[in-house]
């Protein structure tokens, strides 16, 4: 072969491979443009869910704290009594229709949210106090259901158990509290259960058992809140 034809022979072989070269930067050029446009809407969708997530909360809490304003609001003074400031209804039931519409409104509209979850407690409070106990029963039981770590489930907890206390299920309360008393972690501080079973007991009319946990209470937590309730009971029981 002669050396001209050897010398464009290589040139040739240099010239496809530049050309390979060149091609397979093109694609990896595409490759790295396509991959920072989707890392680039991947960051941009995940702070839109973000932001939008953080207004809705935000929105939420405005519209419950809206609501709570509404139920602990003063009622209107009857006819000739001083004014007080702030006052928009002249009964309870007024007052709490008002709130439970606002209630209602927030669980519907922002479900997900943790004003969600707190309008449902208050919603719960509401259907109790009207009498409508199963309404109230099931929603304090879907959020202790559903919450188990939420800050305010030891609350629906308590609410729960002296909702079913105060109608008809003493006894069985009774046999669930002293077995959950007995856990090395109860579901709910040891002196909340015993104010609980004491009052189960008090339901049942049997005073002396009832004596017998209040005075549990005074001995075993005398710094509790309910101390001072169970020194009162416990004289009267």
């Amino acid at each position: 072969m002669r050396r001209e034809h050897r010398r464009e022979l290589k040139h040739d072989r240099f010239v496809d491979e530049v050309g390979t070269w060149s091609s397979r930067a093109r694609d990896n050029q595409r490759l790295l443009l396509l991959v920072a446009v989707a890392v680039v809407a991947l960051a941009i969708a995940a702070y839109g869910t973000l932001f939008y997530r953080s207004t809705r909360e935000q929105r939420a809490q405005e519209a419950l704290s809206t609501a709570i304003e509404t139920i602990d609001s003063p009622l209107m003074p009857a006819a000739g009594g001083q004014a007080t400031p702030g006052a928009k209804f002249k009964t309870e039931a007024e007052r709490n229709a008002a709130a439970e519409k606002q209630f209602k409104e927030v669980a519907n509209k922002f479900g997900g949210t943790d004003a969600a979850d707190v309008a449902k407690l208050y919603l719960a409070r509401i259907s109790a106090a009207r009498g409508d106990v199963s309404n109230a029963r099931r929603l304090l039981s879907d959020f202790i259901r559903d919450h188990p770590r939420h800050m305010l489930v030891g609350s629906a907890r308590f609410s729960l158990y002296q909702l079913r206390i105060e109608n008809g299920e003493a006894a069985q309360v009774v046999n669930e509290l002293t077995a959950e008393i007995a856990k090395p972690d109860p579901a709910l501080p040891t002196d909340t259960l015993l104010i609980l079973l004491a009052h189960a007991y008090d339901t049942q009319g049997k005073l002396d058992k009832s004596k017998e946990t209040y005075r549990r209470i005074i001995t075993e937590f005398p710094d509790s809140p309910y101390a001072l309730e169970a020194q009162r009971r416990a004289g009267s029981a």
